[in-house]
């Protein structure tokens, strides 16, 4: 999904054609059930473990299907579905496929996947962007209802879009320092740029050099490229040194107030 900015979120929630939905904080993983097996697919296309609840969940369905959802922990917050009981539903609008998922998982019985509240009337998405924005939530994902499902992501534009209310990136570890943190670089071009230094909390294990880790963040200095006030998410085993790129940074404006 391509960013907005926030002039363009607040033309997307008053758009009937676009439904929003949280953007979690999570893993993106398709769970794909063949009869009594199944799967975890991450970004990369390899197969992975689930969370045994999510599983556990996923045998209570009892046709074949393949999801499209954010884990975080042992919950898989499902958004899209994909293939149901061998019917392919990619070339299907987004309206009809989110429909059926509401009705394959949103069941008192299954507790460890979660169907992504989605909001489709104006007053409902302004209603979700200022319940989530208060939570301290990652951001919105707006998708229009007319869009089938489309692999990967466009030069610009497209069919879904996601507005952070707060920075994230991925960075790459370039040295250990001493006191549990690290310090981190980017790609810019064919050159490798410092960004500045992460704590790691005492719940997270120090990360290795050249592992790619997850950072939030409040802005990035112009000058230097340094995070102001980072903070260490955990590692990022689904993405690649090459991914992490200088120009995924969001700047401090030239009219922000100098917090520091």
């Amino acid at each position: 999904m391509n960013p907005i900015d926030e002039k363009e979120a607040k033309r997307l929630l008053k758009d009937p054609a676009w439904a929003m939905q949280e953007k979690f904080d999570g893993r993106r993983v398709l769970v794909r059930k063949a009869g009594t097996e199944i799967h975890g697919i991450n970004r990369k296309g390899l197969l992975i473990g689930l969370p045994s609840p999510i599983v556990v969940g996923a045998h209570k369905i009892t046709s074949d299907f393949i999801l499209d959802g954010e884990c975080v922990g042992d919950v898989l917050y499902a958004f899209d579905l994909l293939e149901w009981d061998g019917d392919d539903y990619r070339t299907k609008p987004y309206q009809h496929r989110f429909v059926k998922l509401s009705n394959l998982v949103n069941r008192p019985d299954i507790t460890h996947i979660e169907f992504v509240e989605t909001a489709i009337d104006p007053a409902d998405k302004e209603r979700l962007y200022r319940q989530l924005l208060a939570g301290k939530k990652e951001g919105v994902v707006f998708k229009r209802l007319d869009a089938p499902y489309t692999p990967g992501r466009p030069n610009s534009g497209g069919t879904q879009r996601k507005y952070k209310f707060y920075a994230t990136c991925s960075a790459v570890v370039s040295k250990v320092n001493d006191k549990r943190s690290v310090e981190l670089i980017l790609l810019n071009g064919k050159r490798w740029i410092p960004v500045g230094n992460v704590t790691i909390p005492a719940n997270f294990n120090v990360p290795a050099v050249a592992q790619v880790v997850e950072v939030r963040y409040l802005y990035a200095f112009r000058e230097s490229n340094a995070l102001y006030q980072p903070v260490y998410l955990g590692p990022r085993n689904d993405v690649e040194q090459h991914e992490c790129v200088l120009s995924q940074l969001k700047y401090k404006s030239a009219g922000e107030e100098d917090l520091c």
